[in-house]
């Protein structure tokens, strides 16, 4: 018998990257540095510089000084050798970090401040991302998709269409032209740059540090479980439904009914939501309906009164799950003899009953 399970809740705190105990310097990192002695009768007053993309920063006098993947001790350092250099005497330099280098990326969906967002460095993680975001909202999925933005993409050249009339032929590859007939170009979509990351893992699960480290334009998507819904077909009561609001919501999408968030349901639950009567008026089997990745369908029988006592002749819900209530033979003979059996027990009372009611055995 098919089950799944929850899992467990996924240790945000894996999501974040360590820092390393010293600071490394490094690009868009933008620094102070005062250096004693420069301007002569002057008080030394602090210069602001950014680490450039090599590594180097521009400072008067000396020029390019190149500090970048050094600590603040060997970046002050150099400096201090560099205007050793035929231009002061026992320079005094002093150094600090004014501010660093950070990362834009972009989150979208079930957030609650969904937009850029600007990470300092070594904080440029998908943690982090989601915490810039105000967290995950309650309509939240339970997991999360990174979009790596990549400048290595494939681009497809696209030629323009010949002004005929008549019938044209079909490309045989795809072709676009810009709104004033020029040629266009169109990127092509690299799914392995999409990561998947669930929020409920079961087992042992790890994520490497390029999995949550984020680049700049890289795109965190939260999707919705709004629509992670499962439907059951069959003999049911609409009155004893059960439907799950959120504020003046109704969680309730048609035939289908949304999934809790705070807990997993079997099959029993789920008939039992959507309106179970009992066991003469309701099929006693059901049977689910599930589509597995590789897209073939799946058909799984449970059994409702097994599987009250025993869990392992049920299976948890999953979004998409179609809940089929069978009318088999069994439950056509209850229903029937449910009807039938009063019947014949009062039959022999029938004409006193109606005499004393209506008075005539007349019927």
């Amino acid at each position: 018998m098919p089950m799944r399970t929850g899992g467990y809740p996924l240790n945000f705190a894996s999501l974040t990257i360590e820092p390393p105990k010293d600071y490394i310097l490094g690009p868009n990192d933008q620094l102070d540095v005062t250096v004693g002695g420069l301007m002569k009768d002057a008080v030394a007053v602090p210069m602001r510089v950014q680490v450039m993309a090599n590594g180097m920063i521009q400072l008067p006098l000396v020029g390019p000084v190149k500090i970048g993947d050094t600590n603040l001790i060997e970046a002050q350092r150099r400096i201090s050798d560099a205007y050793s250099n035929g231009y002061l005497e026992n320079p005094q330099v002093n150094l600090a970090l004014a501010e660093k280098g950070s990362t834009s990326v972009i989150v979208l969906g079930e957030v609650n401040l969904p937009g850029a967002h600007l990470l300092p460095k070594y904080q440029n993680d998908v943690g982090h991302a989601l915490a810039a975001a105000g967290g995950l909202s309650e309509d939240a999925a339970d997991e999360i998709e990174i979009h790596r933005h990549s400048n290595g993409m494939k681009q497809l050249s696209c030629h323009r269409l010949p002004n005929v009339s008549g019938v044209l032929d079909v490309p045989s590859e795809p072709v676009g032209m810009s709104p004033h007939g020029h040629d266009s170009q169109s990127s092509l979509v690299d799914p392995s740059q999409i990561l998947r990351i669930p929020l409920r893992v079961q087992g042992q699960f790890q994520l490497s540090k390029n999995d949550i480290t984020l680049s700049d334009g890289d795109v965190i998507v939260v999707p919705s479980r709004k629509h992670e819904v499962f439907f059951v077909v069959g003999k049911l009561s609409t009155t004893n439904t059960v439907r799950f609001t959120i504020g003046d919501r109704e969680r309730e999408l048609g035939v289908g009914f949304v999934l809790p968030r705070d807990r997993e349901i079997d099959v029993v639950t789920a008939v039992v939501m959507a309106g179970y009567i009992d066991p003469i008026d309701s099929p006693t089997t059901a049977t689910l309906h599930r589509i597995k990745p590789d897209g073939t369908p799946m058909l799984i029988l449970v059994d409702l009164i097994e599987a009250r006592c025993n869990p392992r002749a049920t299976v948890l819900v999953e979004p998409g799950d179609i809940i089929y209530l069978n009318p088999d033979a069994p439950w056509y003979m209850r229903r029937t003899i449910d009807r039938i059996f009063p019947e014949i027990l009062l039959s022999p009372y029938n004409f006193w009953i109606r005499r004393s009611i209506i008075g005539t055995g007349d019927i």
